[in-house]
């Protein structure tokens, strides 16, 4: 069976839209025919063409990035007879300490605000720290956080990502096993 996949997704600097295409390309690794469209730039006009539907958001300052969620919300009703599923790129995948409240703050809350979808899986994934993508402000967070990953008496790094390619792949190649 050769389903056709839609990985949609919102991202402000880009880390995230990376994370959409390497799960693309897992999928397709698979032999599903895949879709990646970037919400910010592109509509997706026909969603019942689609077997299963990937969402996924950058989180910055706590929040997903409005196109997924503008996305979802109008599209709740199509989106609770496929088969779905979520992902974040969020800084709190990055520690044990802060993964299980990144999982209830990004993905459990979104499933609290739209019960009629069930997602058949849902990803916490790390993300950038890259002082070269971004506004003023956000460049300066960013290089403050670079300051965390540098020891003492060093440079701090040109960027830091914190993407587990590895848990990446095998999320994606675990999303429907049977289904490609």
């Amino acid at each position: 069976m050769n389903e056709r996949v839609l990985i949609c997704y919102g991202t402000r600097y880009g880390s995230t839209g990376e994370i959409a295409e390497n799960i693309g390309e897992t999928l397709r690794n698979r032999g599903a025919t895949v879709d990646v469209v970037n919400l910010k730039q592109n509509k997706v006009k026909d969603l019942e063409i689609f077997d299963f539907i990937i969402v996924g958001s950058g989180i910055q300052m706590g929040r997903w990035t409005k196109e997924p969620l503008k996305f979802i919300k109008k599209n709740r009703d199509i989106l609770s007879r496929k088969k779905v599923a979520l992902f974040v790129s969020c800084m709190s995948a990055t520690k044990p300490e802060t993964c299980a409240q990144g999982r209830r703050d990004y993905l459990d809350k979104i499933n609290t605000e739209f019960p009629e979808i069930e997602p058949v899986s849902m990803g916490l994934f790390g993300g950038m720290i890259d002082p070269t993508r971004g506004g003023r402000m956000t460049k300066g967070l960013m290089t403050a956080l670079l300051k965390e990953f540098t020891k003492e008496g060093e440079e701090p790094p040109e960027y830091v990502d914190l993407r587990d390619w590895e848990q990446i792949r095998l999320w994606a190649e675990n999303l429907t096993p049977d289904a490609f």
